[in-house]
């Protein structure tokens, strides 16, 4: 059957904002934007839904301008999802290959992905992920589709994501009240990694850094798959609270003290700059050094940092991050948290941008997209539609998709 061109959307659903982008998935592999929703973000904390009604007219918002740009409606999203619930581990499995030719088949990489997430939980938590790391035939690993070759023993290591089942579901209901139905939930450093990785980082072992407003998460790549992810409950909200709190002023005033003089690199800030801050209610407006509200940001900024570096070396045991580490997320657009993170983690830092999308205006190539058009690449990916350039993100894993349904992932 001759493919057809089909409309896919990804919707990132975050702590401060909702950004929905619609994209038309062409038959020659190419994906290309048509309209870009954005809102602010109310009714969530720490990426979980605690205001539903709140959450569903955030997200109509985003969808009506989204649909507006595109003159397009759509009824299916694929959604990104953050929050400390979420865990993930990586598990083993084997099978032996039955049949006289000993050929493996398609339903043999079902049956062995099947074994390896047959692992206990909890019965209030779910799988929203199953990911193939790497194969091996009788003990020679390196294999990333083992079908029609043969050999006795079929073995694979996964990386398992799992989340509360309640939340996720609040999260669907959400979507829902702004009249969409949820194709599939994706990690949110997933859909960020597949916008802005390149091949080779994600063969030679990178780690993806996506800060957002209340979360901070983190995916590790080595060898063309996923090796860890982790949900930090700190985002770019807490860099804003810290602020609201020492300076005794409103958060919304706070946010923009952030943005117009924040750094971490309070070397470069003299010491008779300041700036006026606004107060609570009726009490007046103050003068404020500018060094106490760039120490504030650092303390914040190096404190989740450390964090991020215990996750990452858990991550790597004694394998090398050749390419280094890839920033992005709107909360990595504080001035100098580039070259914070080089000093704490003491690896090579970019800016990670989305790649590869046709109609990616200089606006929407920034960090805080990354997640939304990675969701809309995934969602093209599923169709069969898309097909990776040799030098951008890795491997296409439609057909492990494919796969892994058979297995009720």
């Amino acid at each position: 059957m001759r493919k057809k061109n089909r409309i896919v959307c990804g919707l990132d659903v975050g702590t401060t904002k909702i950004c929905m982008m619609i994209a038309r998935a062409h038959a020659d592999g190419s994906l290309e934007l048509l309209g870009t929703g954005y809102a602010n973000s109310s009714g969530l904390k720490k990426g979980i839904v605690v205001d539903l009604e709140q959450a569903g007219a955030s997200i109509k918002k985003a969808a009506e301008e989204a649909e507006s740009a595109a003159n397009i409606s759509v009824e299916r999203a694929f959604v990104g999802a953050a929050g400390d619930h979420f865990d993930s581990f990586n598990s083993h499995g084997a099978v032996t290959i039955e049949g006289n030719n000993q050929e493996v088949t398609a339903e043999d990489m079902a049956q062995v992905i099947q074994v390896a997430k047959s692992v206990s939980i909890a019965p209030d938590r779910e799988i929203i992920h199953v990911l193939p790391q790497e194969f091996f035939l009788d003990d020679h690993g390196g294999i990333l589709n083992p079908v029609g070759l043969t050999g006795s023993r079929l073995d694979v290591n996964i990386h398992v994501v799992t989340c509360e089942s309640a939340l996720n579901q609040n999260l669907i209901n959400a979507v829902n009240r702004a009249h969409m139905r949820v194709e599939k939930v994706y990690l949110q450093q997933l859909a960020s990694a597949e916008a802005v990785l390149t091949r080779d980082e994600r063969e030679l072992g990178t780690v993806v850094i996506d800060i957002g407003g209340g979360t901070t998460d983190i995916a590790v790549f080595m060898r063309d798959a996923v090796q860890f992810t982790s949900v930090l409950p700190v985002g770019g909200a807490h860099f804003t609270r810290d602020l609201a709190i020492g300076l005794q002023t409103s958060m919304e005033d706070a946010e923009h003290i952030k943005k117009e003089y924040g750094t971490v690199l309070t070397d470069r800030i003299a010491e008779d700059e300041s700036t006026r801050v606004p107060g609570i209610g009726t009490h007046a407006d103050h003068p404020v050094s500018r060094k106490l509200v760039c120490e504030i940001l650092r303390a914040r900024g190096m404190e989740l940092l450390e964090l991020v570096k215990e996750q990452v070396w858990r991550a790597k045991e004694n394998e090398r991050l050749i390419a280094g580490i890839v920033l992005t997320g709107g909360g990595s657009m504080l001035d100098g948290m580039w070259e914070l993170t080089e000093e704490i983690l003491e690896m090579p830092v970019r800016q990670g941008v989305p790649l590869g999308v046709q109609g990616l205006t200089h606006d929407l190539s920034h960090p805080v997209y990354a997640t939304a058009i990675g969701l809309a690449k995934f969602a093209a990916e599923e169709t069969g539609l898309s097909k990776k350039s040799p030098n951008k993100s890795g491997n296409s894993h439609w057909f492990f998709n494919r796969i892994l349904s058979w297995v009720g992932n």
